[in-house]
């Protein structure tokens, strides 16, 4: 994680945020990286997906922010939960809402039971897979 959000922070791509635990040791709890990326509609989007996310039901792509990283520590499993960090990025998405009107959050996730069900539990909605064959789940904020 630490080399792949340091280069990406050099070349302007992301921007990391850490969770750090302030009361007790100043570890780092969590982190999260941000991104503002377009995506490329897959054939099988219906078009109200489409107007939904864009306003435009012949769009053939959209601008979203991307929560590219996502983790927490397992120093802190049972204590401090992955919702918790997640929170924390959704936050701060609000706040880019706020500058730029972007209002569509998107996470790109392995097709894995644990990662779908902590996202869907957290009312993100799937949209597609991808051709990196990942899913590609969103939030209205």
């Amino acid at each position: 994680m630490r080399k792949k959000a340091i280069e990406s922070e050099k070349r302007d791509i992301t921007r990391t945020s850490l969770v750090i635990d302030e009361y007790n040791t100043n570890e780092i709890i969590g982190y999260f990286s941000l991104m503002i990326k377009s995506f490329n509609f897959a054939s099988d989007v219906s078009v109200s997906s489409k107007k939904r996310l864009t306003g435009n039901k012949s769009a053939d792509n959209f601008v979203t922010i991307l929560i590219a990283q996502l983790g927490r520590s397992d120093n802190y499993k049972g204590l401090f939960s992955g919702q918790e960090v997640l929170m924390q990025a959704l936050n701060n998405c609000l706040y880019i809402k706020e500058l730029c009107g972007l209002k569509i959050v998107c996470v790109e996730y392995d097709d894995i039971s644990n990662l779908n069900d902590f996202y869907i539990g957290n009312e993100f909605r799937i949209l597609q897979v991808n051709p990196s064959r990942k899913i590609l789940a969103y939030l209205k904020l």
